[in-house]
């Protein structure tokens, strides 16, 4: 019989996981102070919204002046594919209903991946693995606080690639999957350059995202 792994456990697996995020996490809390938003502003969106794709999507937001309810939107449409990864994970666990929420609030793109790779999971060691996730982005993200206040302009600056690099990478990763998916990121950058010049960068960005999700379903076929 397989011996039941315990939340410790959990914890010290997700140090692969801490290893990616805290420098992420970094790069997101310096970025976010040198593009003038308050600290406590940094660390709650880190604390309550735990979506890097979306926090820094939301600090791009912030510096065009988008309007908080297009910001909100925006967020929440990229946000939808963890409905999706949600759904799936909680089939594959047995769980509370307490603990179902728990794991659905920690629930990223990697650490989805991480656990999905498990063939005997059981709650108190996906809260582990969650956890120890959690709490690195949010150290990172107030080391990156600390850092924007004292980094020179020049170095801070450099930093600010990371939001390039992250979307690259999110789209790299699913080329590779399906070569189907260059669809996405083509209708929306021509939908964003037509719209951009009538329409405000908020409102401009939200119609893109929901544009390059359309032909998504156009073109994936089945595998949408």
């Amino acid at each position: 019989m397989i011996e039941k792994r315990t939340f410790t456990q959990g914890i010290k697996s997700s140090f692969p996981i801490m290893t990616g995020y805290i420098p992420i996490a970094i790069a997101y809390g310096v970025i976010g102070i040198k593009a003038g938003l308050p600290a406590w502003v940094i660390i709650a969106m880190s604390v309550f919204i735990y979506a890097g794709a979306s926090q820094f999507m939301a600090i791009n937001l912030f510096t065009l002046g988008t309007a908080p309810l297009e910001m909100m939107i925006a967020v929440g449409v990229l946000n939808l594919r963890h409905v999706v990864m949600g759904m799936s994970f909680q089939n594959r666990i047995n769980v509370s209903f307490t603990d179902r929420i728990l794991t659905s609030l920690g629930l990223t793109d990697e650490t989805f991946a991480f656990l999905s790779l498990d063939n005997d999971l059981n709650g108190s060691y996906a809260k582990g693995v969650m956890l120890g996730s959690y709490l690195s982005w949010v150290f990172g993200a107030a080391a990156g606080i600390v850092f924007g206040n004292i980094l020179p302009d020049v170095i801070s600056q450099g930093l600010e690639i990371a939001i390039y690099t992250l979307f690259i990478t999110l789209l790299v990763s699913s080329l590779k999957v399906s070569g189907n998916m260059l669809y996405v990121p083509l209708v929306s950058m021509i939908t964003n350059s037509i719209i951009s010049q009538r329409l405000s960068s908020g409102l401009s960005i939200l119609i893109s995202i929901l544009a390059g999700a359309l032909a998504g379903m156009i073109f994936g076929g089945d595998e949408y």
